[in-house]
Formats: C-alpha cells, sequence, structure tokens
C-alpha cells in the first residue's frame, strides 16, 4: 500500500478501509511512519480493530520524524487515547521534541486531563529534559499526587533532571 493511499484510507469513513489500512500500517513499520497523525487519531476510533491495530502500528514505531511536532502537538489535547499516542511520540522524539514541553506541562497541570495521558507526559519530560523553572513546578506539583504512580513517576523524572 503507498502511504498516501494509506493516510487517505485511515482518514476513510468506510470502517473497512481504516482497519485495513491500519492493519498494513501494523504489518509495515515504514508506512506507519509515513502515516503517524491519522494512525493517531485512528487509536480513538469507534471500531475496536481500528484502534487495535493503529496502537499496534505505533507500538512497534521508533520516533517520528521531526517533521511532525506541530502535528503531535495539536493532538495534545484531543482525546485521551489520541493524546496519549500523541506525547509518547514527542517524547520518543528526546530532546528535539523540546517545543511541546508548555503543552506537557499544561497536561500535567490541568486536573480534566486523564491520568494516563499526565502519567505519558511526565514521562515524556523525562526523555526530553529540561531545567526550566515552569517544568520543574509542574513535576513537583504531580510528585505531590494521590496516584501513587503518578507521585513515583514524577519524583523520578525530577532525579534525572
Amino acid at each position: 500500500m503507498e502511504p498516501s493511499i494509506a493516510i487517505q484510507a485511515l482518514e476513510s469513513s468506510n470502517v473497512d478501509e481504516r482497519r485495513q489500512a491500519a492493519e498494513a500500517c501494523a504489518k509495515n513499520t515504514d508506512l506507519a511512519q509515513a502515516a503517524v497523525i491519522p494512525l493517531c487519531r485512528c487509536c480513538a476510533d469507534d471500531d475496536e480493530q481500528v484502534s487495535e491495530w493503529a496502537n499496534g502500528a505505533l507500538e512497534e514505531l521508533g520516533p517520528p520524524a521531526k517533521e511532525e511536532l506541530p502535528a503531535l502537538i495539536d493532538l495534545l489535547t484531543a482525546a485521551a487515547p489520541t493524546a496519549y499516542w500523541a506525547v509518547t511520540l514527542v517524547g520518543r522524539l528526546e530532546e528535539a521534541g523540546s517545543p511541546a514541553l508548555p503543552q506537557l506541562v499544561a497536561a500535567i497541570n490541568q486536573p480534566e486531563t486523564p491520568t494516563e495521558v499526565r502519567d505519558r507526559a511526565i514521562w515524556a519530560i523525562g526523555k526530553i529534559g529540561s531545567g526550566d523553572a515552569s517544568v520543574h513546578e509542574a513535576l513537583q506539583k504531580a510528585a505531590a499526587s494521590d496516584n501513587p504512580r503518578t507521585a513515583r513517576l514524577a519524583a523520578s523524572t525530577l532525579e534525572k533532571l
């Protein structure tokens, strides 16, 4: 499957086309690399097979192309499955993901952020690294969280920075 066809199919209103494209991406990392943004969106698909294939494709993917960063930043406030993968991919960019730090800090600080997205934002900051005061403040607040996992992740990330 050509990357442009896969991208178009992942964005299709036809569930069978989305399933086939997501499966193709899960079986071909080069194809998945070209379709990072639509795959992130498909993680929140109403069809379970589409979302499972999309998740599988992203799990096997390494860091995305740096050119994808602006679109990934835009997805950080999307529904939980999409935002989770956008945060994960930003973290996989490591230092190159640093332009997303303000949005990652916002994800940590906003009470309505789902726990799995908040925890992944903490992980991503640890991968990116930052000495910024707002990052440290957000992590210190998260380290005092009632959620033991969130508190542990934040404390561990603070130690790394």
